[in-house]
């Protein structure tokens, strides 16, 4: 029926509506002489509109619910977005396509599937695997006060820290990749679209808990700080960040 019972979006077939369900419950609570009274009484459209507003909260509830599911996302979908570092999509019909596929993740985050999709942006791509003597840690707020005007450890520290700058850092959290530059060929830098395309996959790859760096190596192991064959700075590529 087309009525105050089947409001916009009109549902087809399949009984009663949330609305008219609810309302025919509500009737139902009605007893005493008279019962609830004839359907478009007073009081009767006092429970029409009763019954409406607690169709519209239950559907506000699961609209609310459908929300952690990216592949349903309305107002969601900009959250999704951002924690997915989704882009690109024309509308949200493909973004939510977009978005389902990032979140399913099928490869995972293994060192020798993230080897194999970077070997296929390019050749040139590797992973430096750090070794357990090489790794990092950072023990989580580790105070560095002053003793005794003292600095920690005999070392000047900033004014005013007295914690560590990056509580519960870990190097062996960070995945390094390596871009082999081909100085044959002429190349002083990463091309953007490697770039581009080590960025997209790593950020949909990778669980929130850890990042990624990206940096140029070239055969030889010369280090180019500033200048090099092309006059060109390289620092800014290199590991030395």
């Amino acid at each position: 029926m087309f009525d105050w019972t089947n409001p916009f979006p009109i549902a087809f077939g399949g009984g009663p509506t949330d609305i008219e369900t609810i309302w025919r419950a509500l009737r139902g609570m009605v007893g005493g002489e008279h019962g609830p009274g004839p359907e478009e009484g007073i009081e009767d459209l006092a429970r029409q509109q009763e019954a409406t507003a607690i169709a519209g909260a239950d559907r506000a509830i699961e609209r609310a619910f459908l929300q952690a599911f990216p592949g349903h996302a309305t107002d969601a979908l900009p959250v999704w977005e951002a924690l997915l570092l989704t882009a690109g999509a024309v509308d949200e019909v493909e973004l939510r396509a977009l978005l389902v596929a990032a979140k399913k993740n099928p490869k995972g985050a293994t060192t020798p599937s993230l080897a194999e999709s970077l070997t296929a942006i390019s050749s040139q791509l590797s992973i430096d695997l750090e070794t357990d003597d090489e790794a990092i840690v950072t023990i989580p707020g580790k105070y560095l006060e002053t003793d005794d005007n003292v600095p920690p450890y005999g070392l000047a520290s900033p004014a005013g820290l007295v914690s560590a700058v990056f509580p519960n850092y870990a190097s062996a959290d960070v995945l390094r990749v390596v871009y082999a530059l081909d100085t044959v060929a002429g190349e002083i830098e990463i091309p953007d679209n490697v770039s581009r395309d080590v960025t997209a996959l790593l950020n949909r790859r990778l669980p929130a808990w850890q990042t990624w760096t990206l940096a140029a190596t070239w055969a030889g192991g010369v280090f180019l700080a500033d200048g090099g064959d092309h006059g060109e700075s390289l620092l800014d590529v290199t590991p030395a960040g």
